[in-house]
């Protein structure tokens, strides 16, 4: 998500402690995303609406720091999503507090994204430019980070010499149950000026199966293909990606796999067959001018379970900058399933066949 800092009564707000010896910092910023969007088919029947945050989602947030000395400071970030058109507030993004240090990184503690958003989602569209529609079907990697992690402990690394690493541990918070709904995870990134590659990987163990857990439960294919919720046992992710810069233009690859096991649905718990999906990706960003962006990609998913059932999604966009502040955006995405599978692009409800289509349009504002 592209965040833009807003200046708080004409600049950025320092508060000085009663000693003069430390400064906090603190901003305000967010974004509001709005549009109308056409869906070919949701349930067999087509779909006009108007929805919030097609991109990046609409929210708003605090960030601060506070000068320790030494290069040391005291962080924290809260946030929270919500909608434009219905005014629901949105459980879609972090809350911490930590320390960081310009020589070795930084510690925190809260609600996080996770490693698979940190390392991995900067190589797909659905992590950048591209934005939610642009996720693999059900967010089976979580690039779009669905889904953040409670009670987490995140390390992230400073950079030396172009890499940089961190790693993550959600607590269970269940007495005598220290396993149920954990996930712990790891991440590495290098920067080489044009060329810049990440992998990561997440553990999680008895997802949804505890409200105090990491995790909330999953929306996957049930019984029928039809989506469902879902508490999964033991669960894998793996991703790896890169990307490297011609002049205006930005070229990606990338690829990830989930691995689910032990599956059941989250009401009456009735059991549903382990499976895994594979994610293939690539995409391009073009700077065409100043003001004009455009995007495209193209994404295989297969799914390793009974039905095998695989998806075809492609996808394209372009953003005009009306001011620094403020863009307006157009975006399509097609999605189409094997036989005997149903095509859900993200954000959307589950098609009445293998095909849907999503054209869309809208406008942001950064503050």
């Amino acid at each position: 998500m592209n965040k833009t800092p807003f200046t708080v009564l004409g600049g950025t707000v320092l508060a000085f402690a009663s000693t003069g010896a430390s400064a906090q910092e603190m901003t305000l910023y967010g974004e509001i995303d709005a549009s109308v969007a056409y869906v070919s088919d949701v349930g067999g029947r087509a779909q006009y609406r108007a929805g919030s945050g097609l991109i990046d989602g609409s929210f708003w947030g605090l960030q601060g720091k506070e000068d320790l000395g030494g290069g040391n400071a005291a962080v924290f970030r809260l946030e929270r999503g919500f909608s434009v058109t219905s005014g629901e507030s949105v459980d879609d993004h972090p809350f911490y507090v930590g320390l960081a240090s310009e020589r070795f990184g930084a510690l925190t503690l809260g609600r996080q994204y996770d490693t698979m958003h940190d390392y991995f989602a900067p190589y797909v569209l659905t992590g950048g430019t591209g934005g939610t529609t642009f996720a693999h079907p059900f967010d089976n990697d979580n690039a779009n980070n669905s889904w953040l992690a409670s009670n987490a402990v995140k390390v992230a690394s400073a950079t030396y010499g172009g890499f940089s690493a961190g790693a993550m541990y959600a607590f269970s918070n269940t007495a005598g149950r220290f396993a149920q709904n954990r996930a712990y995870g790891f991440g590495a990134h290098f920067d080489g000026g044009p060329f810049n590659a990440g992998v990561a990987w997440m553990h999680l163990d008895g997802r949804g199966e505890s409200p105090l857990g990491a995790y909330d439960t999953s929306v996957l294919p049930g019984a029928g293909l039809v989506p469902t919720e879902v508490a999964v046992q033991r669960e894998d992710m793996i991703g790896a990606g890169m990307s490297y810069v011609l002049g205006d233009v930005t070229l990606g690859a990338a690829w990830s796999r989930s691995i689910r096991s032990g599956m059941s649905e989250a009401e009456g718990g009735g059991p549903l067959p382990s499976g895994a999906f594979s994610n293939y990706e690539v995409n391009a960003v073009w700077q065409a001018t100043p003001a004009l962006s455009l995007a495209g990609m193209y994404a295989y998913t297969g799914a390793s379970s009974a039905n095998a059932a695989h998806w075809h999604q492609g996808a394209v966009q372009a953003v005009y900058q009306l001011s620094k502040r403020t863009d307006v955006y157009s975006e399509a995405v097609y999605q189409r399933a094997s036989s005997g599978a149903l095509a859900m692009i993200n954000t959307c409800d589950a098609s009445g066949g293998r095909n849907q289509l999503l054209v869309a349009a809208g406008v942001r504002h950064h503050f």
